[in-house]
């Protein structure tokens, strides 16, 4: 992917109520791109989470092994 794309990912992800007011942007210009990749998908991934929380789906799949 490149740069300018995980650049505009990152970007959305820190105006979701959740980052919003932290400063996960500063670092990135001392990142190369497969660093980049995975900062933007940690992220996303804490927005994902907190998603499925708000819509109830808070179990995991771990919760449902017999």
């Amino acid at each position: 992917m490149k740069r300018v794309e995980l650049l505009a990912r990152l970007k959305t992800a820190q105006q979701h109520d959740l980052i919003r007011g932290r400063d996960i942007t500063t670092l990135t210009a001392f990142m190369n791109n497969t660093a980049l990749e995975e900062h933007v998908e940690h992220f996303e991934q804490i927005i994902e989470e907190h998603r499925k929380k708000a819509q109830g789906g808070s179990f995991s799949t771990a919760s449902h092994a017999n």
